[in-house]
């Protein structure tokens, strides 16, 4: 088959409110700054994709990547596994990590999107997956017991979620015991309770809360410990019981691969923008898979949904909807499972009022 040649490649921004804002130990993030990304084949096929730099500063140097990397594919054939490994090698003495890789996975997520939509299929049905509903953990935005109990309930009740992640890393432990306890009184013992310290713990501290959370039946520790700390996260996971989680701020197959081989994780949860889009989700779900990992992943549900189901190992897509609002079609979650969308490619239909009302002058 001969593949089309990429037309177009357009490159928008927006800085949409999130409502209710995300919160954690170290801040409060009440806007996501998104670069979207659309191609347009020579013939008529189209694809799109976004990608969340987070800060606000982020957003300009973003889309000014992607414009630049994507003016550079247009004429090629439409080939995303071959133009992820060319970009990958051109860059690499300036490196492709950060922003570099932040923009080269919206290139990848948008060409395979176009690529689905050209061959009439689901991207999980083009990657070899069947199009199945995924199982979800609904991830809180709030903080403190209060909040959270009460976020709790109302995920339970409108999604049907099984189970529940929210952020610990209060100054005291007990305070973050208090918080366990406050979510587990809503939800019982139907719902697992999954929880994530954002870096921010000592080895000796994460062992101690860490046994204290194994008390009351937490079923996963995600990054207590700074990501780049291997030998700290593999001596951590072999002291405790409770499974340590991580792998959303791994930068590409290269960072899983260490992480991996070091035992720094009992399961993994790589991001699409992070890792490098479909592609190096792709490779990613390879390494899992070798090394028997069960994989979660991080946001992007629109993508996510659909690259679990192309998983070895999938294992929970994490249900926290940052485009949803700009989006004529959001992802639907009935009964705690997130559906495949019935369209070709990503299924990615935008609200382009949304869009313009939010667009960002970068």
């Amino acid at each position: 088959m001969t593949m089309p040649l990429i037309g177009e490649v357009r490159v928008r921004a927006v800085d949409a409110p999130i409502d209710p804002p995300l919160r954690n130990s170290l801040n409060v993030i009440p806007r996501a700054p998104l670069v979207i990304v659309d191609v347009r084949t020579a013939c008529g096929a189209a694809g799109s994709a976004y990608v969340f730099p987070y800060a606000p500063a982020a957003l300009g140097p973003t889309a000014a990547l992607a414009r630049s990397l994507g003016a550079g594919l247009v004429g090629r054939p439409l080939a995303p596994a071959t133009l992820w490994r060319e970009l990958h090698d051109a860059g690499r003495i300036l490196g492709t990590e950060g922003l570099v890789q932040i923009a080269l996975s919206a290139l990848d997520m948008a060409l395979w999107d176009a690529l689905a939509v050209r061959a009439g299929l689901p991207l999980c049905a083009l990657l070899g997956g069947e199009a199945r509903p995924v199982p979800i953990y609904a991830s809180l935005r709030g903080w403190g017991a209060a909040m959270l109990a009460e976020e709790t309930g109302q995920a339970v009740a409108t999604l049907g979620a099984r189970a529940v992640k929210f952020k610990l890393g209060q100054a005291r432990l007990e305070d973050d015991l208090d918080t366990v306890r406050a979510v587990r009184g809503v939800v019982g013992e139907a719902v697992q309770i999954l929880v994530d310290y954002n870096q921010a713990l000592s080895l000796p501290e994460a062992e101690r809360r860490g046994r204290a959370l194994e008390a009351l039946d937490v079923r996963w520790l995600e990054e207590p410990l700074p990501v780049q700390d291997d030998a700290g996260l593999a001596e951590l996971a072999r002291r405790l019981a409770i499974p340590v989680q991580g792998g959303e701020n791994w930068w590409g197959p290269a960072g899983m691969h260490r992480a991996l081989t070091a035992g720094a994780v009992d399961l993994c949860m790589p991001d699409a923008m992070k890792i490098g889009g479909v592609t190096g989700w792709q490779r990613a779900a390879a390494l899992a898979a070798a090394h028997r990992v069960p994989m979660s992943s991080h946001i992007f549900v629109e993508a996510s949904v659909h690259l679990l189901n192309a998983t070895p190992t999938a294992h929970l897509l994490e249900y926290l909807d940052i485009a949803g609002p700009l989006l004529a079609e959001p992802l639907v979650v009935q009964d705690g499972m997130a559906l495949v969308p019935a369209r070709p490619g990503m299924g990615l239909v935008w609200d382009e009022a949304a869009l313009a009302k939010h667009a960002a002058d970068v």
